[in-house]
């Protein structure tokens, strides 16, 4: 009688492990492709920040251009005059809590159709207090 191991067998095991590892590897690094924005940068000059175009919808029904009050009839025009035709700039929404949704976009429906058509929305902390601009 031999005491010898037979290893045949686990070498078989391991060379068929190893094929199943190496088949399944790459499909598990698969992943999801995202288009991040690129980073700003630090130091923008004053007259980038003071170009933004920030709309406020105050509860009220008011609306604010920057700090501007705009009657809502002349809104629309006051947009197209800001944007020029230039429809690809950036435009700030910074909505009020106590304004319904159903208000809030009508808003935007009527900014995006006076010309706005990139618009990001500034959030806020909620237990913050509501921003109003003076009047």
């Amino acid at each position: 009688m031999r005491s010898d191991i037979n290893v045949t067998p686990l070498v078989d095991v391991v060379l068929v492990l190893l094929i199943i590892f190496m088949v399944i590897t790459p499909v598990v690094q698969m992943g999801y492709l995202v288009r991040v924005p690129p980073k700003a940068p630090a130091n923008l000059p004053p007259a980038a920040v003071n170009d933004q175009i920030i709309l406020r919808l105050a509860p009220d029904n008011r609306i604010f251009i920057n700090k501007d009050d705009v009657p809502p009839d002349q809104f629309a025009q006051r947009i197209r005059d800001i944007m020029h035709g230039n429809t690809s700039k950036m435009v700030f929404f910074a909505g009020s809590r106590d304004v319904d949704y159903e208000s809030t976009i009508h808003f935007l429906d009527m900014a995006r159709a006076s010309g706005c058509k990139n618009i990001g929305i500034i959030v806020e902390d909620p237990s913050a207090a509501p921003v109003i601009p003076p009047q």
